[in-house]
């Protein structure tokens, strides 16, 4: 970013900033519908780029475009269009179901769903911070079964406390993100220029609209993948019409079942997809980093033959690759610090000085550090008051931002499009470290009502933040006016996500409503039957597990040590991150198939066919997005299932 950086004026102006709040809850409509509500099965924000986000910007370009044609005039500037992807992008991680859907579908459950049986009330109950939860029964009664009127009074009135508070922390958690982006921004965006694969559609999109419409290459790849979701669109409505096959070739378990003998049978799931946005993501990718993502994911699966050859599987959750994972993102982490030691100096120098050399950043480097200080302080109170003990709460906060911020690495460096790493919840590995019987309840208590933003991290705001000020280096977009937008919007955001969903719950009833895998409840049993779980049954310390970290920690740096050795090491422990991971098990494929295609084109085509393979991988993804798009909107407008391009 430019000295100067901050005399940009385009991109966020009033214009934009009320587009994308006009644009917010409705769009939080269409992934909550399909995600836990009206029409079955869908996970719109388990992948990245956000499809939706995708869809609406494609369709503003195509209008401004039609605009400018007939009248000379464009309604947004490429800045402000750009602008609405970033805002719009970033606000959309919220209403996931890996992120607040979880929150709000828990808030109530515990009391509405405890029986004599279940003996939550005698367990847990004296334990539940009542300011955080709802216990009135009559207004969870018209939550779960529908045909009720939520703008009552006295139901407003139990809601309006957890949704101020928890809007409070969200909005705590996003300054602290925010911040921490702003110190890193400088080193990853201009000096170690990272590849960033993610912001290429959205800097296409806006910045590069003639080229990306005049290309034929694009049009190629945008009519393969479009052909292939209108095909089997159809064919979801007319089963006569052949289907091609490319999701899930062997179903959710895949192939791992056909191996019934020992070792083989410890295989575990394994699957074949061809996602045509996912091989053109792979196209964008760094080839090392889309090829370690591949063999990493089979030497994951060697781990598990290995240790059922050599009797070792009989250990409990022997080779403990969940904890490998976590470990090589510690790895990743100290990595990354060390790397950046001059960097993170040279900022406390700014700071200390007050040189003004920050005066580019999206705000100065001393006022990010407060804002992380004071962002920490109301994440602390907030624990403390639930009831963590003062020991654990700064353990936990540095546990899941070690994680946030090596999965924003991931995205920048990588840009792998799912990376749930529903392989590393800091409850486990406190508890895998400290055992519950020495946790105790109020620290159970607190765990279990934090899982929700610490589950899986498919849809974490904090790489967002980061590709937006990316985006912003490389346009005329304001970055402080972008910081300050994404914090407003983010606020915005946490109190649309409970507007949306309980005006659905209300009106159907969480019941009635089966989304995917009926997580409109499901998640709360999950939380609360684990939380019983434990208090039942208190576990010890588990050393083995934490072996496994370390095991994981020892790999992670002699990979890092050998590519910082030698220019021509293929093996980044990224790869090794994402090896165990959800998506990996079904995306593999189409990570082998992109690699394979793009290093031939390294290998035989030159700098032209290099720039003519990134315009294909963008069709392949707007392709995609675009037939996808439209059967999700069709299928959220009439209620009814359609098909689903993804997953």
């Amino acid at each position: 970013m430019k000295e100067d950086g901050q005399l940009k004026s385009g991109g966020v102006t009033w214009k934009a900033v009320g587009i994308t709040l006009v644009l917010i809850p409705l769009n939080f409509y269409w992934i909550i519908a399909g995600e836990v509500g009206l029409v079955g099965y869908a996970l719109n924000t388990y992948a990245v780029p956000f499809y939706n986000v995708v869809f609406v910007v494609f369709s503003f370009t195509i209008i401004n475009l039609v605009c400018r044609y007939i009248t000379r005039i464009r309604i947004l500037t490429n800045a402000e269009l750009l602008t609405i992807y970033i805002l719009l992008s970033t606000a959309c991680a919220f209403p996931s179901i890996t992120l607040m859907t979880i929150l709000v579908t828990t808030i109530g459950h515990a009391f509405w769903f405890a029986t004599p049986e279940n003996e939550w009330k005698q367990l847990f109950w004296d334990h539940l911070p009542k300011w955080l939860l709802v216990d009135d029964q009559k207004a969870l009664a018209g939550y779960y079964t529908g045909a009720s009127n939520l703008t009552k009074l006295e139901i407003v009135g139990v809601w309006i406390g957890p949704i101020f508070s928890w809007t409070l922390f969200v909005t705590a958690l996003i300054l602290v993100m925010l911040c921490i982006n702003v110190i890193l921004r400088k080193q990853w965006v201009e000096r170690e220029r990272l590849a960033y694969p993610i912001t290429q559609i959205a800097f296409h999109l806006t910045h590069n609209t003639k080229s990306l419409f005049t290309n034929r290459i694009t049009w190629i790849g945008f009519g393969i993948a479009a052909a292939i979701a209108i095909i089997n669109g159809f064919s979801f409505l007319y089963p006569t019409i052949p289907y091609l096959p490319i999701k899930r070739i062997g179903g959710w378990r895949g192939f791992g079942h056909l191996f019934t003998e020992k070792p083989w049978s410890a295989i575990g799931g394994i699957s074949m997809s061809y996602y045509p946005f996912v091989i053109g993501l792979g196209l964008l990718m760094p080839l090392d980093l889309s090829f370690s993502s591949w063999f990493f994911f089979f030497f994951y699966k060697a781990q598990l033959v290995f240790s059922s050859a050599v009797g070792l599987s009989s250990l409990p959750g022997f080779p403990y690759i969940d904890r490998q994972c976590f470990g090589a993102a510690i790895g990743i982490f100290v990595s990354v610090i060390v790397l950046n030691l001059r960097h993170f100096r040279g900022v406390f120098r700014i700071v200390r000085h007050r040189t003004g050399e920050d005066t580019g950043e999206p705000i100065p480097y001393r006022l990010a550090l407060w804002g992380i200080v004071g962002g920490l302080a109301i994440l602390f109170i907030f624990s403390k008051r639930i009831g963590m003990s003062l020991w654990l709460i700064p353990l936990f906060f540095a546990i899941y931002f070690i994680i946030v911020l090596v999965l924003t690495r991931m995205r920048a460096e990588q840009g792998f499009p799912v990376h749930a790493m529903e392989n590393m919840p800091n409850h486990h590995i406190l508890i895998d470290s400290f055992g519950t019987r020495m946790l105790g309840t109020n620290n159970l208590v607190t765990l279990s009502l934090f899982s929700w933003f610490n589950r899986s991290y498919t849809s974490n705001p904090m790489p967002h933040q980061l590709e937006g000020f990316k985006l912003s280096e490389r346009t005329d977009i304001a970055p402080r006016r972008l910081f300050f937008s994404l914090l407003g919007v983010s606020a915005f955001a946490s109190i649309m996500v409970f507007s949306v969903m309980l005006y659905l719950y209300y009106k159907h009833g969480a019941l009635n409503m089966s989304g995917s895998s009926s997580w409109n409840i499901g998640f709360g049993e999950r939380i609360f039957s684990g939380l019983q779980r434990w208090l039942y049954y208190p576990t010890e310390p588990n050393f083995y597990a934490t072996g496994g970290i370390v095991v994981g920690l020892l790999f992670s740096t002699l990979l890092m040590f050998m590519r910082a050795r030698f220019f021509w090491w293929p093996f980044h422990p990224i790869g090794f991150v994402v090896s165990s991971d959800w998506g990996m098990r079904y995306l593999w494929s189409c990570m082998l198939v992109s690699s394979v295609v793009k290093y031939a084109v390294l290998r035989i085509g030159g700098p032209r066919a290099t720039q003519q393979l990134v315009m294909f991988a963008v069709g392949l993804m707007l392709g995609d997005f675009t037939i996808g798009g439209i059967w999700s909107l069709i299928s959220v407008i009439t209620q009814q299932p359609m098909y689903n391009f993804w997953p």
